[in-house]
């Protein structure tokens, strides 16, 4: 019987750990904020869109400031997963880190 409520413990535990998300890191020239999503273009050419930004990496620079644009920057984000109005799952981004790099 110690065994069995061990293991059940154990387990309702282990749901409670929270979920670590790989973040990823790509150069980008900063293209502008619209609209609330802020959009880069990758050193191939191709256009990233960042629906949200934390506020440690909104702090560290105020891509509202329109001296950011055209300037190449280092983008650390992670990627979600979430169901839009139509019930189809879209990739969300947010940016968690930025460093320009000239």
């Amino acid at each position: 019987m110690k065994t069995l409520f061990i293991t059940l413990l154990l387990l309702v535990s282990g749901l409670n750990a929270p979920v670590i998300q790989e973040s990823e890191k790509v150069n980008a020239t900063f293209e502008g904020v619209e609209d609330g999503i802020y959009y880069f273009t990758d050193t191939d050419g191709f256009s990233i869109e960042f629906e949200h930004i934390s506020q440690d990496a909104l702090d560290s620079i105020d891509l509202s400031d329109d001296t950011y644009k055209g300037k190449m920057f280092s983008v650390t984000y992670v990627s979600e997963t979430e169901i839009d109005e139509m019930d189809e799952e879209i990739v969300v981004n947010t940016i968690i880190a930025l460093n320009m790099l000239q």
